[in-house]
């Protein structure tokens, strides 16, 4: 289509009117004005006055507006034919932009295919609902652009994707017990940072949880060991009771066996306190009485045994009943 022009031809139209004479009477009526003293006399002159240049400014700016609409005359119609105009180009333009956005956006749909492939390829293998989120975030429509270099596309893609398989060597190398729960936190916004984080707390939780049951075994321990030494000591008393029951049973039982060892010594020990309390002291002054005389019988001679030795096997409390029974028999002892 060759290109169309837009000619005009005007005529400027003349208009005339007697500005000159009305400015110059006005400007001479204003210095009588400005320099008349009104009174009584003359203040019904002075109210027509100002009536008269009321309507005298009215009737200018009456014709003003009149002139005015003459002159716009064949602007109006030269408005009303240009907005016609107007319309009726603004009909091929549509259809041209329908056209050319028919193009565009077909372009467009061929460099998108391009680039999503190239993001296929390179998030191969890696978790598909990372992959999605991955390329949704990193996708940007300026790469459509038909001025965007291919290079600049394909590094953001490239370093997006590695960047990823990082992050998850990272997360495959977590406790087995904790990595389910890693990858969640990571699925949310993609930072490693936000899945380590988790990771800590798990951890956390964990030593704690530790913590707790080794304090609760500790716990049990000590009362198993606090039951067992209270069981061991009323054994060893119930032991200790049995054998004290026991001696005292033998003790009853050599007592009342004088044929016994222990029998025949406390026997013996009984018939030294008693030849001690029957022979005279020596520092005494005998008493001498005179008796009928009688057939004298043989004198017997007292004599002190040597000392023995004996040895007391027994319970403290039993040795010492057994010194006690010595002192209660008088009977002289050492302790060796």
């Amino acid at each position: 289509m060759n290109e169309l022009q837009v000619v005009v031809h005007q005529e400027p139209g003349t208009v005339t009117w007697n500005y000159e004479d009305l400015k110059a009477a006005i400007t001479n009526a204003l210095e009588v004005y400005k320099t008349t003293e009104y009174d009584d006399s003359n203040i019904g002159q002075a109210k027509k006055d100002r009536a008269m240049l009321n309507n005298l400014s009215k009737s200018v700016n009456a014709r003003k507006i009149e002139i005015k609409k003459k002159c716009l005359e064949p602007f109006e119609l030269i408005d009303t034919q240009a907005k016609e105009l107007m319309a009726i180009i603004q009909e091929p333009i549509a259809v041209i932009d329908e056209r050319l956005t028919e193009y565009e956006n077909l372009r467009r749909q061929k460099v998108r295919a391009v680039i999503l492939e190239y993001m296929a390829n390179d998030f191969d293998g890696i978790e598909q609902k990372i992959a999605d989120k991955a390329k949704e975030a990193l996708y940007d429509v300026r790469w459509e652009n038909a001025t965007a270099k291919k290079s600049e596309w394909q590094t953001a893609i490239d370093a997006k994707a590695e960047a990823i398989r990082s992050d998850l060597q990272v997360l495959e190398a977590v406790e087995e017990k904790f990595r389910s729960y890693a990858m969640d936190s990571y699925r949310v916004k993609l930072r490693l940072a936000d899945a380590m984080q988790k990771v800590q707390e798990l951890r956390a939780q964990e030593a704690a949880i530790l913590k707790r049951q080794q304090e609760e075994e500790e716990r049990k321990r000590r009362e198993e060991e606090e039951r067992c030494r209270r069981q061991a000591e009323e054994e060893r008393k119930k032991i200790e009771e049995e054998k004290r029951r026991r001696e005292a049973e033998e003790v009853e039982e050599y007592l009342g066996n004088p044929e016994s060892e222990i029998g025949k010594a406390i026997d013996s020990i009984e018939r030294g306190a008693f030849v001690n309390a029957t022979t005279p002291n020596q520092n005494q002054t005998p008493v001498v009485e005179t008796v009928p005389a009688q057939n004298p019988e043989p004198e017997v001679q007292h004599v002190l045994k040597p000392s023995q030795t004996i040895r007391i096997t027994g319970t403290p409390e039993e040795y010492q009943k057994v010194i006690e029974y010595i002192k209660v028999m008088g009977i002289g002892y050492e302790e060796v």
